[in-house]
């Protein structure tokens, strides 16, 4: 019996830690980190800080499952952003007529004020809903990720002397919700 508690104490503390965001300053909430960012980036940019300049290592932009995810990301916008008007990049995309999550999260849930032609969503921190901008458009985003799946640095490749073609080495995977890879090879491009 002793070990048996042992054992499940031990369980309970790695699930706990498993469930702990990289950056204490990160918010967990329904299963997600969310790190909103204070720079005002255009939607590439902003993307492309979340994959690849964010200090916990690779994230998307964020994805909005439902009501109580906007809720908090809104109010959380407020304080983080210390404004009570304007918008955040979310990494809801609309291609080919089809809304989509960056992650590649099913879309089951929307929050547009109204859907316009333009096929890059924001968050309102005033109320929550969403509007499709330009992507040139300059705001303030929000990057979310799992935790426990964040990948720390990539490690620095051994350059060869060789002429002949070689491998590529992998260095770094990306669980997605939907069991799908993301694969970053040395070298920096990024295929799924």
């Amino acid at each position: 019996m002793k070990h048996l508690y042992f054992l499940s104490t031990l369980l309970l503390a790695i699930a706990t830690t498993a469930q702990n965001c990289a950056d204490s300053s990160d918010h967990l909430i329904k299963g997600r980190c969310f790190k909103l960012v204070n720079k005002q980036l255009s939607y590439q940019d902003a993307r492309n800080w979340c994959r690849y300049s964010n200090p916990v290592g690779f994230t998307y932009l964020a994805t909005v499952a439902d009501q109580y995810m906007d809720n908090f990301l809104a109010s959380y916008a407020r304080t983080t952003f210390n404004s009570n008007e304007g918008n955040f990049w979310i990494g809801l995309t609309r291609t080919s007529g089809k809304w989509q999550w960056e992650d590649e999260t099913p879309v089951a849930w929307t929050n547009f004020r109204v859907q316009n032609s333009q096929n890059y969503a924001a968050e309102s921190i005033t109320d929550g809903k969403w509007t499709g901008y330009s992507p040139d458009t300059k705001m303030n985003f929000v990057c979310t990720y799992w935790p426990g799946v964040t990948p720390g640095p990539t490690p620095t490749p051994e350059v060869g002397t060789s002429d002949t073609p070689t491998w590529t080495t992998v260095s770094e995977a990306y669980p997605t919700p939907t069991g799908i890879f993301l694969v970053q090879f040395i070298g920096g491009n990024l295929i799924n």
